[in-house]
Order: structure tokens, then sequence, then C-alpha cells
């Protein structure tokens, strides 16, 4: 029998809400969360996903040279998350305040809040370091393009450098497993292309926590 996405053994997780909310505000905030969710239960945790080749063959085939693989690699990690476990809601009150209750794998969740909670204590430090990410890919892609070559190689001191940068990186997220990372994509660059996109999208959350507009637990009250 398939498993039912409304499957009411999940464990609850409930997101505090207040402040002002728009229409745009009730797809950015879920839309961020589902991706650090799907990101972090497929490659920080040891939770079993469907196929875990499904996700190392994106790594490889995609051409990390724009957004259709940043689109798409969220698209298989979500697809490779078992749906007894993909978030889904069970509760939502909007009011001040308001709650937003979803079944999930609460660790997942909480992992989730303690990201935000890493990134923000990183402050102007995981700004400046994204920063230099940005600047650093931006030089490989011109070399890159320079060279006229799909199969160009950075140089040692290069990949010394973006493994470096994954670190610091992985650190301003509460990231655990870089190394296995670099295991799965076999490139410090997409690794750091990865990290950045995680970035991004907590970095939305921590939007929503600084504004008053969200708060996201590091505990469950089951």
């Amino acid at each position: 029998m398939p498993e039912s996405p409304f499957d009411h053994t999940k464990q609850t997780y409930r997101v505090l809400l207040d402040g002002d909310w728009d229409l745009d505000d009730l797809y950015e905030f879920p839309h961020a969360f589902n991706q650090c969710y799907a990101f972090i239960y497929c490659l920080d945790s040891e939770l079993d996903t469907y196929d875990q080749q499904r996700i190392d063959g994106a790594f490889a085939v995609y051409p990390w040279r724009g957004g259709y693989s940043y689109v798409n690699i969220y698209f298989v990690l979500q697809n490779q998350v078992p749906w007894r476990f993909r978030p889904t809601i069970k509760a939502i009150q909007k009011a001040s305040p308001g709650w937003l209750d979803l079944f999930l794998n609460a660790d997942v969740a909480i992992q989730i809040a303690k990201s935000v909670v890493a990134l923000a204590g990183s402050g102007v430090v995981a700004v400046k370091s994204y920063a230099a990410i940005k600047k650093a890919l931006s030089q490989i892609a011109v070399e890159r393009e320079r060279a006229k070559l799909q199969t160009f190689q950075i140089s040692a001191q290069q990949q010394k450098t973006l493994m470096s940068m994954c670190e610091g990186l992985a650190k301003h997220l509460g990231f655990k497993s870089v190394k296995e990372l670099h295991q799965r994509t076999g490139d410090p660059e997409i690794s750091l292309k990865l990290l950045s996109a995680h970035y991004r999208r907590t970095k939305v959350l921590l939007e929503y926590v600084e504004e008053g507009k969200a708060t996201l637990p590091e505990h469950t009250d089951a």
C-alpha cells in the first residue's frame, strides 16, 4: 500500500506567527521553510531517503551554471523525502499571535530553527563571507568562460579556498555534514553553490524572525 501524505502519526512542530502578513508572505515563508527542510533532511541528517543515488546523480549531471540547477535540485530533494515525513499543515491560525502547526519530522524542523539562530549569531560575518563566496564563484565563472571549456578545472589553490569557504558557511548555518557533502558532489565548487543556495533560503526565514513575523522554536512540547 502506498504511503499516505496525511499520516497523523507524524510529529507536530508549531511555528509561532505574529505581526502583519500579506498574501506574498503566505507563499514565501512556507516555500523557504519547505526547501530548507528538504535540504537538511536529505543532506544533513541520517534519515532515510527514497533513493540517494537519484540525488547524487543530479549533483553529477546538472550544469550548475544558473537557476535551472538550483530549482531542480530542490525539486529532487523534496521528492526524496518519504511521504510520511513531508511537511503538511495540521492547523493554522493567523492572529496576533497566531500559529502554524505542521506534521513533519520534528528533529529536522528543530535543526532549521537552530540554523536560523546560528545565522543570526554570525551576523555581519556571514554576510561578508557570502559576499566573498559570490566574488570567488564569479571569478571562476569568468575564467571558465574565457577558457571556453566545459571541462575547465579550477586550480589546487582555488579548490583549497572553496573548501575553506564551505567550512565557514556551513558553520554560519549550523550545517554539520560538509565532509559527506563533498564526498557526494565530488566537487567543492558544487558543494559551495549548494550551501550558498541553502544560505539564501535560511536567510529568508531569518528575515521573518527578525521582523517579528515568525518564531521557530528550538524544541517541541511533545
